[in-house]
């Protein structure tokens, strides 16, 4: 029989008369769930996985095998229960089987919770990490750099996901000149372990490739579990280039994050392996103010430094050079005084000679002088004594005269 809010149209045109809407079926099978008192147990035993809280009631998921199924403690629910549920427990609950027809969900609703223990999968999460610490893949010295400014980057991420925009998105907006490269992989599932694997070996033979991410968005914890295997993680820690993880939201933390060279929180943070251009532009021209001062600086300081290295060397030339020239200049004036001193002596006893003749000439002149004085004074005094003898004569001839002429003058 066709549901009455099926159109005759509809029906006419699937030429069938079992037609039904989604609210018709979801009714069906709430009445099925509701009628089928089996279904409903003491308890159901799984280990407990993404546990949240949600507008007062508490949601997880009840894990066992890879199968999962949705459990609500609702508010007033919480301070009866034995325990409450965390991602290390594993739990046997007690509830009832609800299936909420708006979204077509089977839940139970929970009305208590018995820790069992630790969840199997925590057990097998720390095998795992013991395994990759005994190998020292966790060791951060075994971990690379990531390259300052890598050319090329290679995303291993599901190609039409939400992650993979925000990835590419973070990158180009902090540096748009990076070539991206995608490697398609499912991220959960059967096939996701394999996927990733091949995905980060292929980008590990790529030489173009200068860093690997790997990225996924959020999800219930089950989801990201293939993110701890071990065979991801040994490629991960492995590879020749250097490899950057982000995986779920920012408080999930897998093995592969911790293997990996460099960790982000979600694909939002992608970015964060590559430099942001205006840093790098900023960067560029503090560098070149730097570079220009430190320039000015070591030009100014070469310049005073070879200044006065070129002053210390002219002083230190100029004063050897006038300690020579006045030892020369002293030496020159001992040998020039030398040289007077011996002139002067050759000229003194030349003198000293000449005076020593001269005076032995003037005691022959005076001795000359003397005769020749001698002489005239001899010859002066024999005229004198001639001229006496002529002036006595003549007296003698005029008083005669006179005589002669008074007698004569008596006679008369």
């Amino acid at each position: 029989m066709a549901n009455a809010d099926v159109t005759t149209d509809a029906v006419a045109e699937l030429d069938s008369d079992d037609v039904v809407t989604v609210a018709t079926l979801n009714e069906e099978i709430a009445a099925v769930i509701d009628d089928r008192r089996e279904l409903n147990h003491d308890y159901v035993v799984g280990d407990a996985s993404d546990c949240r809280e949600s507008n007062g009631h508490l949601h997880f998921d009840l894990v066992f095998d890879s199968r999962s199924i949705h459990c609500v403690v609702f508010g007033v629910r919480h301070k009866s229960l034995n325990a409450i549920p965390d991602e290390d427990m594993h739990v046997a609950v007690r509830g009832e089987l609800s299936y909420y027809e708006p979204q077509g969900s089977c839940s139970l609703i929970i009305e208590d919770v018995v820790n069992m223990g630790e969840s199997e999968y925590s057990q097998i999460y720390k095998e795992n990490k013991e395994k990759l610490a005994a190998d020292g893949l966790l060791d951060d010295d075994q971990k690379q750099s990531l390259p300052e400014l890598p050319a090329t980057v290679g995303i291993v991420t599901s190609a039409d996901s939400d992650a993979r925009i925000d990835a590419v998105t973070a990158i180009h907006d902090r540096y748009p000149e990076v070539d991206i490269k995608i490697h398609d992989a499912n991220v959960q599932g059967p096939t996701a372990l394999q996927e990733l694997i091949s995905g980060v070996a292929a980008f590990d033979e790529d030489t173009t490739i200068d860093v690997i991410i790997v990225t996924r968005g959020g999800g219930a914890d089950k989801t990201l579990r293939t993110f701890n295997e071990t065979p991801l993680c040994r490629v991960l820690a492995n590879t020749e280039t250097p490899t950057a993880v982000g995986i779920g939201h920012e408080d999930d933390q897998t093995l592969a994050d911790e293997v990996a060279d460099f960790r982000f929180m979600t694909p939002t943070h992608a970015g964060e392996v590559v430099p942001k251009r205006s840093d790098l532009d900023r960067e560029r021209t503090q560098l070149s103010e730097r570079l220009d001062t430190a320039y000015q600086s070591a030009i100014e300081a070469k310049l005073t430094a070879s200044e006065t290295a070129l002053d210390n060397a002219y002083e230190s030339v100029v004063g050897s050079r006038l300690q020579q020239l006045e030892a020369s200049l002293a030496h020159a004036a001992d040998r020039h005084v030398e040289a007077e001193i011996l002139e002067l002596r050759n000229q003194l006893e030349t003198a000293y000679q000449t005076l020593e003749q001269e005076k032995e000439h003037e005691e022959q002149l005076e001795e000359t002088v003397e005769e020749v004085r001698d002489e005239a004074m001899t010859e002066a005094e024999a005229r004198v004594a001639r001229q006496q003898r002529r002036y006595k004569i003549a007296i003698a001839v005029l008083v005669l005269v006179v005589l002669g002429l008074a007698a004569l003058y008596v006679i008369t």
